[in-house]
């Protein structure tokens, strides 16, 4: 673990997801007349709400006690959704966000479910070998930065935290994927496919509905 390197990766995940959920917070109230002074206000809270003590201990620290490291792809997500909050602009595309949605969905069942199917596999052991993860990870990154997805950047981020020891832990897998980010877009993947079954099924009913002698029957 780098020292320097380790207190201003929290912090930086810590403003920036804070700041995302107090301008989330302010959206709501629906008021465009007064939107830049509510996104400094914001601005200017959040640190000073990080250090609000909760059990004993600042905020940030009671956070970090229960999510000790973050992955790369969220904090790059939640860097990406706070930049269009703030300047309206978009730095991922709708397939930049499907795309980083699957890969957490399919990479967190994989490593963390795994062992449900495969008792004798351990594939978070992998993570450890720094060489071997560091090459596969470096893999994915070209795939994607060829497939022209922005995913590709978080993976290429992700690579060089791990070189540096951005993290507290020392495996590979952490610095891809957490419990949140996977949990979240499992979340997300389960809403597609609720909403494809819904509109198939309104889709269903509708063709249904418009074949000769449908409503004579009813």
């Amino acid at each position: 673990m780098s020292l320097p390197i380790f207190p201003a990766f929290y912090a930086l995940v810590s403003v920036a997801t804070l700041w995302l959920a107090l301008l989330w917070l302010v959206a709501r109230l629906d008021s465009t007349r007064f939107a830049l002074p509510l996104k400094v206000a914001c601005g200017l809270a959040t640190p000073l709400l990080l250090f609000v003590p909760v059990g004993g201990l600042p905020l940030w620290s009671s956070a970090f006690s229960f999510f000790p490291n973050p992955s790369l792809p969220i904090l790059g997500m939640v860097s990406a959704a706070l930049c269009r909050r703030l300047f309206g602009v978009a730095l991922f595309k709708p397939a930049d966000w499907r795309a980083t949605w699957i890969f957490g969905a399919i990479a967190g069942s994989v490593l963390y479910l795994h062992p449900v199917w495969f008792r004798s596999l351990d594939l978070y052991y992998w993570g450890w070998d720094r060489e071997g993860a560091a090459w596969c990870l470096a893999a994915l990154a070209v795939v994607f930065l060829a497939w022209g997805n922005r995913l590709g950047v978080l993976l290429l981020g992700t690579l060089i935290a791990y070189s540096i020891d951005a993290l507290e832990s020392a495996n590979c897998w952490d610095y891809l994927v957490d419990p949140l980010y996977w949990l979240i877009s499992v979340g997300v993947a389960a809403t597609w496919v609720i909403k494809w079954c819904l509109a198939r099924r309104r889709r269903i009913r509708g063709c249904a509905g418009s074949l000769p002698g449908t409503a004579e029957t009813h």
